[in-house]
């Protein structure tokens, strides 16, 4: 997402861009002050363990914005997610004189909505991938606006051509990810197999995986792919992990089950704390009811292998998945956000 809109603003003018990048934004020519995959956890439990290293990227950012610092002061600070991490970064950036935009609401209409005054203090302009949430802002005197999402630009022209009997898996490429959810996935599919022999399953890997991780998997007989999409379009229905995935599988209009299961300290203060939805999948959150099935925390394989195989048949979900997609905007959503963001600047 991040590396998409910075080769949009590459596009409108040069970019030398500096910070906490990925393997994308290093492939696109961020130069890394920090690694994200360094920082990256989701769930309030186990980002204990991360703190010294989240501190010092934090540190290292500040550094880089200083008047003194070796490539000068930045024309603008660019804020993608992570708001707890991003802030206090945007609020010091603006100290300096130095615009802060920020990229991707956090889900204030979930948990947290206090947290929709602190980015009004801190940030400049706040670019929403997502139509309902600008009017969120609204009441804070935030500069939102609704650019639309990328996945629609990344998945443009992809054509999806199920085979029969073929089922994608994918829990994502984090180690707690493949650690909580692969196992019950695995026996998922073992389910789906008793009810369908023919059944075929690709496990799909976002990222690198540590061959341990995934040698259950081969055990099992599933093929192993890397990449989200490589899996999902030859196949009937996926397992996924909630999250971003899940829109991409929408975009491409393959039926899906979603599940999740994060620590359970996470899961408990979380619960306390999400208020005012009812859906933890992105796709029935924006169509505002249960589009596709959902499951958190307790995952039984026969359930997840039953509704599996129930949407792999369903008639009608193609066409609630295609409303999801409406929701998304139009392409150019990388354009759009790139001359948003720039708009402080001219």
């Amino acid at each position: 997402m991040a590396a998409e809109l910075l080769e949009a603003l590459g596009g409108i003018r040069p970019v030398r861009a500096r910070g906490v990048a990925g393997p994308a934004m290093r492939a696109a020519g961020v130069e890394p002050i920090a690694r994200v995959e360094d920082l990256s956890v989701n769930g309030l439990w186990e980002v204990l363990g991360k703190l010294p290293t989240i501190r010092k990227a934090q540190a290292a950012m500040r550094g880089a914005m200083a008047p003194a610092a070796e490539h000068g002061v930045p024309e603008l600070l660019l804020t993608v997610d992570a708001p707890d991490f991003h802030l206090p970064l945007a609020r010091h950036a603006r100290s300096l004189g130095i615009p802060a935009i920020g990229y991707v609401s956090p889900q204030v209409w979930a948990w947290r909505p206090g947290r929709a005054r602190g980015l009004a203090r801190d940030l400049d302009r706040l670019l929403c991938l997502f139509p309902f949430e600008p009017a969120l802002y609204t009441p804070h005197g935030l500069d939102a606006r609704f650019v639309g999402h990328p996945v629609v630009d990344r998945l443009a022209g992809l054509q999806r051509m199920p085979r029969p009997g073929r089922f994608a898996l994918l829990p994502g490429s984090r180690e707690h990810e493949l650690e909580r959810l692969l196992p019950v996935f695995l026996q998922a599919a073992q389910r789906v197999r008793a009810l369908r022999p023919d059944a075929h399953f690709v496990l799909g890997l976002a990222g690198e995986a540590a061959p341990e991780r995934v040698a259950a998997a081969v055990d099992a007989g599933v093929e192993i792919v890397q990449g989200l999409v490589p899996a999902a379009l030859c196949c009937e229905a996926a397992l996924v992990a909630s999250g971003t995935a899940t829109l991409e599988l929408a975009v491409l209009g393959v039926p899906m089950v979603v599940a999740y299961r994060v620590h359970p300290s996470t899961y408990a203060i979380a619960k306390a704390l999400v208020r005012g939805i009812e859906h933890i999948a992105l796709p029935n959150i924006l169509a505002g009811v249960a589009v596709v099935p959902e499951h958190i925390q307790q995952l039984d394989p026969d359930l997840l292998a039953r509704d599996l195989l129930a949407v792999a048949m369903d008639p009608e979900l193609p066409a609630r998945l295609a409303a999801v997609r409406h929701q998304l905007g139009e392409p150019g959503a990388s354009a759009r956000a790139a001359r948003a963001m720039l708009e402080p600047l001219a």
